[in-house]
């Protein structure tokens, strides 16, 4: 097993979740090198979540990813939109969790060209910070994080002040799994998605 299989297979689905914020992924794009701080997360937990994509035991081609080892990158449509996942735990169990938002480190210019948008707006959504990435197919799907262009630091590179949960964003008319706080958010950083200028902390960006 590696650190990087150990760290996405250790702890519980939810627990992971919310260990990623704080966490600095890397892309070494064709563009060059871009990078974020993970500010928000949202757990799904398979065959009984009936949120998410491996619900009842479903096993496609495309959703193949989320059974592999955990730290395996799964990418999926969304009304033409990309986001992605990390399996978590080990091979046969398909939990996930998505990458909601991300706070921009190394080249921001690049994502803002990539998103033609510029501040908060680029990248504080699963879909956006895809984009701002330059990811705009399923390629890296079925790959590993650590293992290619994609890198996640297993070691925290901030500690949020205050982690919020919340219910997952998006999950309507999934009965008890509506609710559930599942979803994990560095409290007052601007680029969680959906925030609120009254609660965005533009002193410490939600970091202690």
């Amino acid at each position: 097993m590696t650190e990087t299989n150990k760290f996405f297979e250790s702890k519980s689905t939810t627990e992971i979740a919310e260990e990623m914020l704080g966490h600095i992924l890397t892309y070494d794009s064709p563009q060059g090198k871009l990078s974020g701080i993970i500010v928000e997360t949202e757990a799904y937990l398979g065959p009984d979540d009936m949120a998410a994509h491996s619900y009842g035991g479903r096993h496609s081609a495309a959703n193949d990813p989320l059974y592999q080892q955990g730290g395996t990158i799964y990418i999926y449509s969304i009304h033409s939109w990309l986001d992605m996942d990390i399996s978590i735990q080990k091979s046969g169990i398909p939990n996930g969790v998505l990458i909601r938002g991300v706070e921009p480190l190394t080249g921001k210019d690049i994502m803002d060209e990539n998103r033609k948008k510029t501040g908060f707006d680029t990248t504080n959504g699963p879909a956006k910070w895809i984009r701002a990435f330059g990811i705009m197919d399923k390629t890296f799907s079925g790959t590993m994080l650590n293992a290619g262009k994609f890198q996640f630091e297993l070691k925290k590179s901030k500690t949020p002040n205050h982690v919020l949960a919340t219910p997952r964003i998006g999950v309507p008319n999934k009965g008890e799994w509506t609710d559930k706080k599942m979803r994990f958010i560095v409290e007052g950083n601007p680029y969680v998605s959906k925030m609120y200028k009254r609660d965005m902390n533009l002193d410490s960006f939600g970091w202690k």
